[in-house]
């Protein structure tokens, strides 16, 4: 989270906790543009926290909640799918 605050375009990032019946982690990340968000989706930190979500005991729930719509981890393969516009 610290490196990911450091990042150009990064309004937020924070995370919660619920130590219910399940612990139940919320994390989140805010950006300025898509642009930026998808740059992000693109970057070795993206990298290693996918890594971490693979590993959790149950699937994950994964939301992006962009301007128009709310996508899941779809969004983030198409992203990674694709090369780079100009200014990405």
């Amino acid at each position: 989270m610290v490196l990911t605050r450091t990042e150009p375009g990064c309004l937020g990032c924070s995370m919660t906790t619920d130590m219910g019946a399940k612990v139940v982690i919320n994390y989140t990340e805010d950006w300025a543009t898509e642009a930026d968000l998808q740059r992000q989706l693109r970057s070795e930190g993206f990298c290693v926290l996918a890594e971490l979500l693979e590993r959790a005991n149950e699937p994950p729930v994964i939301e992006f909640a962009l301007n128009d719509s709310v996508r899941g981890l779809d969004y983030a393969q198409e992203v990674r799918a694709r090369r780079p516009r100009a200014g990405y």
